[in-house]
């Protein structure tokens, strides 16, 4: 049987940006959440995130026989050779890249998640709001090696600075997660342009106090950009939200 859920997507250029690099998609049907926060002038970072997006969706409807953590895998690495392709067939476009955060739902009650880059997979329920994923950016390098605290991440000069990125080159290292769920339980993708202003408590006093007020995800996820932007915006910002009924 089909998990049953909600879901919800927004995303903003931010206050600062002329331009959105945030692409992301919900696959109701599938099951299927997918974020990706691009990197790369002339366009390249919103040319290579739309990619990824497109590229997973395409992969899954067309192997659908397939294990759903094997085609996850297999599908970020047809997004990363797609990216490549392109930025090597159109020169200012080379050196682009995107962040990619990707979850399904299994119908054996398991969220399979992939990333790759420092857009987030998070797990909430009625109790608190968890970190699935870790980031694959300097500062997390830093923070493991003692030489920041936690706290001294977000304003961190290296904090932008990724470590790995799908199409910037042919070889791609992802991580993999599994995650149970059962009624009630939610889950939040989202780009760095949330994560890096608003705080993980923050993050769950919205979710906390938005669904006592009967707000439908939807709004929930447009009042968590409207914290990223009254923080300074300083980055596109894109949330995907979805609870398990």
């Amino acid at each position: 049987m089909s998990p049953n859920f909600e879901a919800a997507l927004c995303t903003h250029v931010g206050m600062k940006r002329k331009q959105n690099q945030d692409s992301a998609g919900i696959q109701e049907d599938l099951g299927l959440f997918i974020l990706a926060d691009g990197m790369g002038g002339h366009q390249g970072g919103e040319i290579a995130s739309a990619l990824c997006v497109e590229k997973v969706t395409e992969h899954f409807r067309k192997n659908p026989a397939t294990p759903d953590s094997l085609l996850l895998h297999q599908s970020l690495l047809q997004a990363n050779q797609a990216i490549h392709d392109r930025s090597l067939a159109e020169p200012q476009l080379r050196g682009m890249g995107t962040t990619s955060t990707i979850l399904k739902l299994s119908k054996d009650g398991i969220a399979h998640i992939v990333q790759v880059g420092d857009s987030r997979a998070y797990y909430w329920n009625s109790q608190g709001i968890w970190q699935l994923t870790m980031d694959h950016s300097l500062v997390q390098e830093k923070l493991r090696a003692g030489l920041i605290t936690r706290d001294q991440m977000k304003t961190d000069e290296m904090k932008n600075v990724i470590t790995r990125s799908v199409g910037y080159e042919l070889s791609l290292k992802v991580d993999r997660y599994t995650f149970p769920y059962q009624s009630g339980d939610g889950f939040l993708l989202c780009s760095d342009g949330l994560s890096n202003p608003v705080s993980d408590a923050l993050m769950f006093d919205i979710l906390d106090e938005s669904l006592e007020s009967g707000l439908h995800l939807k709004d929930i996820a447009e009042r968590l950009v409207e914290a990223a932007n009254q923080r300074g915006g300083d980055d596109n910002v894109t949330v995907v939200l979805l609870q398990i009924k």
